[in-house]
């Protein structure tokens, strides 16, 4: 029963199938029905289509702002496409609208029989929109349960564990929390940036400068790295550099998702210009 009432699309298509078989029905006549039944199912489960429309135009034609479209109206609709639901809010969360995409993620969390695979990231991704969100407590107490029940971590999670660490200032844990993601992978720039944050929270300039730098060797296009290195510069004096750097920032892609923001990082810039 339960089949039944998930595909009654797919039922009646079926034995339309059988009945065109029995009676000696032409091929046209099955592929058209084929066509109506296809078209019926899109019809029926028009949130989801349109979910899983814009997860195409997004991951396979690079359309993101006709996908972010498609994603909208499916999630307002009631969408429970999981995959382009995690999608929406991570595109949601580059344009800083933070709430919105804790709430869409959120919902991805308590979907049924969601994938495993799925459920690792969503539960990092929404860790990040607590953050985002002021929820700094909260985004920290999300990632450490995921270190008590995964075995397999990705160097990507640890820099976002230990730039929390960073956040709350719990320096240590954001050291051993880095050093994790650099085991597994040595170039990892944005550990490098999360080492020099810790030396430059401390006053270390001259051993964060020379982390920031190795960061930006590792991932060129770290703002945080180029942003930080402006503010080490200015407080050296050198406000040629610092205005290459600050320059360099203000022309890198920043969006909802970086650890610096589009204000401090323009603010900067601005003051700059006529230097």
């Amino acid at each position: 029963m339960e089949f039944l009432k998930k595909h009654p699309f797919l039922i009646l298509y079926i034995v339309l199938v059988i009945g065109a078989a029995v009676f000696h029905v032409g091929f046209g006549w099955i592929a058209l029905g084929t066509l109506v039944y296809l078209l019926l199912v899109a019809l029926g489960r028009l949130p989801n289509t349109c979910a899983r429309l814009g997860y195409l135009c997004q991951g396979m034609l690079g359309k993101k702002d006709l996908a972010f479209k498609l994603y909208d109206y499916a999630y307002k609709h009631g969408s429970t496409a999981a995959a382009p639901k995690v999608a929406y809010g991570m595109q949601l969360m580059q344009q800083c609208r933070y709430e919105e995409a804790k709430n869409a993620l959120e919902d991805v969390l308590v979907t049924p029989d969601i994938q495993p695979t799925l459920l690792k990231i969503v539960r990092q991704d929404v860790a990040i929109a607590y953050w985002n969100c002021g929820e700094l407590d909260k985004a920290i107490t999300t990632l450490e349960k995921m270190v008590e029940e995964y075995d397999i971590l990705s160097p990507e999670f640890f820099t976002t564990l230990g730039f929390f660490y960073i956040e709350a200032e719990r320096y240590e844990e954001a050291t051993k929390a880095t050093e994790e993601a650099l085991k597994q992978d040595e170039s990892n720039g944005g550990a490098y940036d999360n080492l020099a944050l810790i030396q430059y929270k401390q006053g270390n300039l001259a051993e964060a400068k020379e982390l920031f730098l190795k960061a930006l060797e590792m991932k060129e296009t770290m703002a945080s790295s180029k942003f930080y290195l402006g503010m080490i510069y200015e407080a050296e004096g050198d406000i040629e550099e610092a205005k290459a750097y600050f320059t360099a920032a203000h022309n890198a892609r920043i969006t909802g998702m970086n650890t610096v923001t589009r204000e401090e990082v323009d603010a900067k810039y601005q003051e700059y210009l006529d230097k």
